[in-house]
């Protein structure tokens, strides 16, 4: 007895076109995929969305930090001060957040030159600093899927997960420093002013009335406590210096290594082929 079997459907273009199958593109190789959880703790991805040039050799940073458990970075890049698009003025008023330095008010002056007159020092006029380094600092970008990092080694394809990815952008801390340094200089005048209205009143001399307004501390407790948990535990936490090294150094090189995994051990499926389906599924 003769049975006709119905024909499979002939592949059209429009089907190829649809899947994107190429018939001449072969495959020529089947590699065998290992995974590592070496680095994934350790293991950053870092990206630049304000540069569009990577950094040159021996032109990288110049200091980095990290908070581990924040997953935050920091990096300081140098800049050129002798550039003609470096504005000087403006490097001499930043670069006061650069160091731990108070700001000297006109009764700190007062008092240096009072003191060179006295020991008969001819006062200098000091060469000012500038600002000739830019921090960039990390904000940790929320992962919407599973990410990783792959290497081909000996024909073997070596994969490790990757958990955290960051960006890095300019950070302007050193104007909150310079902003803590004038209020704290402020301070200093008042108390210097509160000190000499005392001597008068102590003299009998007469004296002016002021009236100032000091603001709360309200204020400050409130933008505290703005803060999530996460981001007051990221406060707390110390900056712990780390080395960079170029991704041509043999540092770099043997962090590579670590990439390679040298276990050969099968892993086990744990997921039946419906559970598979059933996650591979776009119906719910």
């Amino acid at each position: 007895m003769d049975v006709d079997h119905e024909a499979p459907p002939a592949t059209t273009q429009d089907d190829r076109d649809f899947y994107n199958v190429d018939p001449d593109d072969e495959i020529v190789a089947e590699l065998p995929v290992y995974l590592s959880n070496a680095l994934t703790p350790f293991l950053y991805l870092l990206q630049y969305p304000m540069r569009q040039t990577p950094f040159a050799e021996r032109q990288g940073p110049l200091a980095a930090r990290i908070k581990p458990n924040a997953k935050m970075v920091q990096l300081d890049l140098p800049l050129d001060t002798r550039s003609t698009h470096y504005s000087t003025e403006r490097g001499e008023e930043f670069s006061m957040g650069m160091h731990d330095k108070a700001v000297k008010t006109a009764y700190d002056r007062r008092m240096e030159e009072y003191e060179d007159e006295r020991q008969g020092i001819k006062s200098k006029k000091k060469e000012e600093e500038l600002l000739d380094k830019m921090t960039l600092t990390s904000t940790l970008i929320p992962t919407q899927t599973n990410y990783l990092v792959g290497v081909l080694h000996q024909g073997e394809l070596h994969l490790t997960p990757l958990q955290t990815i960051i960006q890095m952008r300019p950070g302007f801390s050193y104007l909150d420093k310079i902003d803590d340094k004038l209020k704290a200089a402020n301070k200093r005048i008042q108390e210097v002013e509160r000190q000499e209205e005392k001597k008068k009143q102590e003299k009998g001399e007469p004296q002016t009335l002021q009236v100032s307004m000091k603001q709360g501390d309200n204020q400050g407790a409130t933008r505290r406590n703005i803060y999530s948990m996460a981001v007051r535990n990221a406060d707390d936490e110390d900056w712990q210096p780390v080395v960079y090294y170029d991704q041509n150094s043999p540092e770099a090189e043997a962090a590579y290594q670590g990439l390679y995994t040298t276990s050969r051990s099968e892993l086990q499926c744990k997921t039946t082929r419906a559970a598979f389906l059933d996650e591979m599924s776009a119906i719910k």
